[in-house]
């Protein structure tokens, strides 16, 4: 069996592909997502695709502490479902979410002798550059303590995502760049084909949410530009302002679409700082939208995982990083080994008349 627990667009995407490639065995997706509204989404999408995931099981909502999850339904319910006798893999794009480490503990411990295998997905730049916090005391020696302490010696820490000691494999889109903690595991790379079949297309336009005229209108837009959370933009309005006039300044706002963060609040605010353009719903992953993109479409974005699925699954797109300070070494050093240019906003302008 193939469990793949889901909870994020990106999340889904990656268990689609890897469920098109092995239709062999059984593919359960197991929806842990925090907010109510996402987990029946992403099960609603799940079950819409019976040729992609036999099964759907969604978690029910985390209620109370977190040092009592284990006593809750959400909980009981991975317990059922993985003390069964089995052969399995199963799938996480973050092997520090508990809901994974829980079932990895109480399938391993339920089958002995047989395959229990964890199976890292590629969760974007945390990937290749590490955890922002990795080398803090609180992150290295603080956390995983209390954890021990709250869940049971069976917790693993991850330094980085992906490390844990319950992920035997990592499937990567640019797998010699991985974080070097992640070249001690087996690492794989995840095959780009299944992306273009009909299957995961028809995925991407269910994604849409509902916005079919997407479809059409995506088709003729020039360029894409896409936001961190708005607390970037609300700590330095200046530098989303230069870039709002470099774009204007060779494009027709109508002509430009802006893909927003999944969590942003306010979107007048996006609205005052880029006026005409075509202002996305922040609930489409960048995932979804890609395949809709017309050839020669630009895409612009800050240092981010968007900028680096764009390049993986749409490689004949112009991609183009605007920087608001100097990057971690990693990070550039992974953008410049993927020719992903970075420029400063007074050059955006030139990099659009030369591309």
């Amino acid at each position: 069996m193939d469990f793949f627990f889901i909870s994020s667009t990106l999340h889904l995407m990656m268990a689609a592909n890897m469920a098109i490639q092995d239709r062999s065995r059984k593919r359960i997706a197991v929806i842990i997502a925090k907010d109510t509204s996402a987990t029946a989404r992403y099960a609603m999408l799940a079950g819409r695709f019976p040729n992609l995931f036999d099964e759907v099981v969604a978690l029910s909502p985390l209620q109370g502490p977190s040092w009592r999850c284990l006593s809750t339904p959400r909980f009981r319910t991975l317990k059922t479902l993985f003390t069964r006798p089995m052969d399995a893999r199963l799938f996480t794009g973050n092997d520090r979410r508990i809901e994974f480490q829980y079932a990895m503990h109480i399938a391993m411990r339920a089958n002995r002798g047989r395959s229990i295998e964890g199976v890292y997905l590629d969760e974007g730049a945390v990937t290749y550059v590490g955890h922002k916090s990795m080398h803090t005391f609180q992150h290295r020696y603080v956390d995983p303590f209390f954890k021990k302490l709250f869940y049971g010696g069976w917790y693993r820490q991850a330094l980085t995502t992906g490390t844990s000691a319950w992920v035997n494999t990592v499937y990567a889109a640019f797998p010699d760049r991985v974080h070097p903690l992640l070249q001690l595991k087996v690492v794989l790379l995840i095959d780009p084909q299944p992306f273009k079949t009909d299957a995961f297309k028809a995925l991407a336009v269910a994604m849409l949410n509902g916005h079919d005229d997407y479809r059409e209108a995506l088709s003729g837009i020039r360029l894409v530009l896409t936001l961190p959370h708005e607390g970037s933009y609300t700590r330095n309005p200046e530098h989303y302002q230069q870039i709002s006039q470099a774009l204007l300044s060779v494009y027709a706002p109508a002509s430009m679409a802006i893909k927003p963060h999944p969590r942003i609040t306010d979107r007048e605010r996006i609205e005052t700082l880029f006026p005409g353009f075509l202002l996305l719903d922040h609930t489409v992953g960048m995932e979804a939208l890609l395949p809709l993109l017309g050839d020669g479409c630009r895409v612009v974005g800050d240092i981010s995982s968007t900028l680096l699925t764009t390049r993986w699954l749409r490689p004949d797109l112009p991609v183009v990083a605007v920087l608001a300070a100097t990057p971690p070494a990693e990070l550039s050093a992974l953008y410049q080994h993927l020719q992903i240019p970075m420029v400063a906003p007074g050059e955006l302008n030139h990099w659009l008349g030369a591309h």
